[in-house]
C-alpha cells in the first residue's frame, strides 16, 4: 500500500465518482478504477460498492476512509516537522546553567528564543561548571552557561557579561551605612560563601583578593544556593561577596554594597561542545547576537 492509493481512495470516497476524483486527482478515469481495485485486493476487504446508481461506502469503506484521511495527515505533517528540524525549527535543547544565568541571560533569550522557535523544547539543568563541562562532552548537554575561564580546545566559548562582586551585610550591620565596602574592611568578618569543592574557582579568587589586601578570610558558613547565602546573611550570621546578580534577590533583611577597587569581576559565557551543529548552533548563535545587538544599544 503506497500513499497515493490512500490518496485515490479518499478523492473516489469523498467524490462518490470516479469521473469527478479523476478530474480532481488530474489523471484519468481508468487507471483510477485499477488502483482502488488493487487497493481493495491487497486488503481483502470491499470498500466501495458498484451499481448503476454510481458508487456507495461500504461500512468497511466508511471507517477506513476516516483513518486513509488521517494517515495522509500525519504523512504531511510528518514531512513538514522532517523539514523543521532539518532546518533546526524543531526538537529538544538540553541547557545546563548557573544562578547568574537565570538572572541576567535567561529574561533576554528564553521568551524572544520561543517566540522565534516555537517547536523547539527547552530543557533546564541548575550545575555547576564542573558539571556542565562534563555533561557537555557526553552529550547529556546542549549549551551551557558558566563562569569563565573554560578551555576552548574542546569548547567554544562566548562572553556575554561582567558582574562585579558586591558585598551583602546584615541590615544592621555596623558597615551598612557606608556608601561602598572595601575587602580590607572585612578582615576578620564571618563570611558566608559558596562551597570550596563545588566552585573551586570562584573561592580561590576571592580568597586570593582577601590575601592581596592583607585581609584575614573567616569562612563560617558554605552554602551552595545563592537565597540560602542571602537568606543566612539576613539572619545576622554573617556577611558575603557575590556577584551582582543577587541585587536582584529582594530581602528587607540585606543591604547590599558595591566594593572598592581592587575588586574582582567574574565572567559569565555560553558554552558549546566544538562542532555541535544543528539546535545547538541556532540557540548559541542567537544568544550571542542577542547579546552584542543589546551592547550596541547601550553604547
Amino acid at each position: 500500500m503506497e500513499l497515493r492509493h490512500l490518496r485515490y481512495f479518499v478523492a473516489v470516497a469523498e467524490e462518490l465518482s470516479f469521473t469527478r476524483a479523476a478530474a480532481r486527482l488530474h489523471i484519468a478515469i481508468p487507471p483510477l478504477s485499477v488502483q482502488v481495485r488493487n487497493l481493495e485486493a491487497d486488503m481483502e476487504v470491499q470498500l466501495l460498492e458498484r451499481d448503476g446508481r454510481g458508487l456507495r461506502l461500504t461500512p468497511a469503506g466508511r471507517i477506513f476512509l476516516e483513518h486513509a484521511r488521517q494517515l495522509l495527515h500525519d504523512a504531511v505533517r510528518g514531512v513538514a516537522l522532517a523539514r523543521h528540524a532539518a532546518s533546526g525549527e524543531v526538537g529538544n535543547l538540553e541547557i545546563g546553567y548557573n544562578a547568574p544565568a537565570e538572572f541576567r541571560v535567561f529574561p533576554h533569550i528564553v521568551p524572544a528564543f520561543k517566540n522565534k522557535w516555537p517547536n523547539i523544547h527547552l530543557g533546564f539543568h541548575s550545575l555547576n561548571v564542573s558539571q556542565q563541562l562534563n555533561r557537555l562532552l557526553r552529550g547529556e548537554l546542549d549549551i551551557a552557561f558558566s563562569w569563565l575561564p573554560i578551555p576552548t580546545d574542546e569548547f567554544d566559548v562566548h562572553e556575554l557579561l561582567k558582574e562585579p562582586l558586591i558585598a551583602v551585610l546584615p541590615k544592621n550591620h555596623a558597615l551598612a551605612a557606608h556608601a561602598t565596602i572595601s575587602v580590607k574592611e572585612l578582615s576578620g568578618e564571618p563570611l558566608i560563601s559558596f562551597p570550596r569543592l563545588l566552585f573551586p574557582d570562584t573561592y580561590h579568587q576571592i580568597e586570593q583578593l582577601f590575601l592581596e589586601r592583607g585581609a584575614l578570610m573567616t569562612v563560617a558558613h558554605e552554602l551552595e544556593s545563592p537565597l540560602s547565602v542571602v537568606n543566612f546573611v539576613a539572619m545576622g550570621v554573617g556577611c558575603s561577596l557575590l556577584p551582582g546578580y543577587v541585587r536582584n534577590i529582594r530581602h528587607d533583611g540585606v543591604i547590599y554594597k558595591n566594593l572598592r577597587r581592587p575588586n574582582l569581576v567574574k565572567s559569565l559565557a555560553i558554552v558549546k561542545r566544538k562542532g555541535r551543529g544543528d539546535l545547538a548552533e541556532t540557540f548559541y548563535r542567537f544568544t550571542t547576537e542577542t547579546f552584542s545587538a543589546k551592547e550596541e544599544s547601550i553604547v
